[in-house]
């Protein structure tokens, strides 16, 4: 990655700030919380699921911060 995208009127700059996890359900799109890591994102699962049975694909999410700037 080149470490930031370019628009007509703005530049979006990739920050060193920690990623942000989270799990979501394929099946009703219900999202756990945010978590440090993958792992801690993926324990939501296990209670989703023991709470909704029929409920077995599962995505994982994973976000980086940005920064938008005026383009000179």
């Amino acid at each position: 990655m080149s470490g930031g995208y370019r628009f007509a009127r703005l530049q979006l700059v990739c920050l060193r700030g920690p990623l942000v996890f989270r799990a979501q359900c394929e099946v009703c799109e219900e999202m756990g919380p945010r978590a440090e890591s993958g792992d801690a994102a993926m324990m939501w699962v296990v209670f989703h699921w023991e709470d909704q049975l029929d409920h077995t694909a599962f995505r994982e999410l994973s976000s980086t911060p940005f920064r938008a700037e005026p383009r000179s």
